[in-house]
């Protein structure tokens, strides 16, 4: 189970373990991860340029540049003033290195060498301003090898913004732990490949806000097909359907939640669109119901897992009643789409009629129209956990690192997708992932929105380019077969 770190709580961590150990050990220990992902990964001994700013960050690139240039390299090390700056565990390893300094105004920059950026770490507040702007600006426009150090300078460590320029970097060496800005906003793309190494922390746990998406966290509840199992104990799943034009939203829901282990999935379907279901997909089971009155009677005497509305159904008053009862009537429901928007205009009403056992799953776009005085300057964790404290539901907060915050408020980020997914319908398959897998005897709604969105990411991953929604719902049992063999890992570990 993999914590992410805001800095206040790396800072707190590291207090703990510096109790139990010197400081200046894990120092030594992180500049000497620094010097062998270096060795490992850059072989050609080319000459390195390391910046060392005037706090631990910089102690721990003074301590990789002595093990560098005592194994050969031709090093150079500019500091960001004189060295009276430097104090503590960054003064010792500077007065070890023993080797030439040069003022970061003095900077030039090396054809083809390796810039090591130890500036700042992952408590810098403050915009990079002055010379340090320049110095970026050269190095971000060059085509030299970047590596940063814990975080890179000038990406804010709890957001992932940037903090008036920052340092692209191609790796970035993290200890213990990711950073959230390692995975938010700019952050991601300034970090590049993130290695994350371990410099001899006490493995306690630590207090932690949020934690990265893995199967580690739920594999455990992860409902698998059981040997003697029907299709009517895995589950009875009911999707509203979409309307004449947007069928295609509903069978792309219906057939990821089938292909996902639910044994029956049923649509709700009006006189205008059952020809087109029995068409399209001949598989799944159809119901006619073409007014709320009939709907009503159906809910009452079918046997519902779980409901799943939204997915091209059209957002007017019709939808919003249709909503409404489905909400009041079922116990375990998915609100996606077109099943949120249409509440844009009586907001108390959403809010009191869902609970714990809901998931909504907007984009920004549909989060915002539902959630309008939630400040859109906020990071997605923020949005997310401001939307929780007026709904007490779970949510799915879908973008390039989707949020997903249960009722209670525990976070989870998902950091296992591609970009491939930002593609028309790839809600629609999330929607169907999700509804599958939780329910009476499946899941928690929390849970299941956590493996729904790996699952999700891990088809689009494998995948690669050129991905449309119907290459999710094919990708589904690989990804189930991948997730199998996590599991017999996992199992191992215990």
């Amino acid at each position: 189970m993999s914590e992410i770190f805001y800095s206040d709580e790396m800072r707190k961590f590291e207090q703990d373990q510096f109790l139990k150990k010197s400081s200046y050990l894990f120092m030594q220990k992180a500049g000497d991860e620094i010097f062998k992902f270096i060795n490992s990964n850059f072989k050609n001994k080319q000459p390195i340029i390391v910046l060392c700013g005037p706090g631990n960050n910089g102690g721990d690139g003074f301590v990789a540049a002595r093990k560098l240039m005592n194994h050969g390299y031709s090093v150079q090390v500019y500091t960001l003033a004189g060295t009276s700056i430097y104090k503590g565990d960054a003064l010792t390893a500077l007065n070890e290195y023993r080797g030439d300094l040069k003022k970061i105004n003095l900077f030039k920059l090396q054809k083809d060498a390796l810039v090591v950026d130890a500036l700042f770490g992952i408590g810098l507040k403050r915009n990079i301003e002055g010379i340090l702007n320049q110095v970026f600006r050269k190095i971000n426009h060059s085509k030299n090898p970047v590596v940063s150090v814990d975080i890179p300078s000038g990406v804010c460590s709890n957001t992932g913004n940037i903090l008036g320029s920052a340092i692209k970097a191609d790796f970035t060496i993290t200890f213990h732990r990711k950073k959230i800005g390692h995975i938010f906003s700019f952050g991601k793309l300034f970090s590049g490949r993130i290695h994350v190494v371990d410099i001899g922390f006490v493995q306690k746990k630590a207090k932690a806000r949020c934690y990265e998406n893995s199967p580690d966290l739920w594999v455990k509840y992860f409902p698998w097909k059981k040997p003697f199992s029907h299709k009517y104990s895995r589950g009875r799943v009911i999707v509203y359907g979409g309307q004449k034009e947007f069928t295609g939203a509903t069978i792309l829901s219906a057939q990821a939640a089938l292909r996902a282990g639910t044994g029956s999935v049923k649509i709700v379907c009006s006189k205008d669109t059952l020809q087109i279901y029995s068409v399209k997909f001949p598989s799944v089971l159809k119901t006619e119901i073409n007014n709320i009155h009939e709907l009503e009677s159906f809910l009452i005497k079918e046997k519902i897992t779980t409901f799943l509305i939204g997915p091209g159904s059209g957002s007017n008053k019709k939808i919003k009643e249709i909503t409404k009862l489905i909400l009041k009537k079922v116990k375990y429901v998915v609100l996606d789409a077109d099943a949120l928007t249409c509440f844009q205009n009586d907001l108390k009403t959403l809010y009191s009629l869902l609970d714990k056992n809901k998931i909504i799953t907007p984009h920004l776009g549909e989060f915002h129209k539902i959630f309008p005085n939630i400040k859109k300057n906020l990071n997605n964790i923020d949005k997310a956990l401001s939307a929780v404290k007026l709904i007490k539901s779970n949510i799915i907060l879908k973008g390039p690192n989707t949020v997903i915050v249960s009722h209670d408020k525990k976070i989870v980020i998902n950091d296992h997708a591609s970009s491939e997914l930002a593609v028309i319908g790839s809600g629609d398959v999330l929607s169907g992932l999700a509804v599958s897998l939780f329910g009476q005897k499946k899941m928690n709604p929390f849970l299941a929105g956590c493996a729904a969105t790996w699952l999700h990411g891990d088809i689009a991953k494998h995948y690669g380019k050129g991905l449309i929604a119907e290459d999710l719902v094919k990708g589904i049992p690989s990804a189930l077969k991948r997730l199998k063999k996590w599991k017999t890992y996992w199992i191992k570990k215990q």
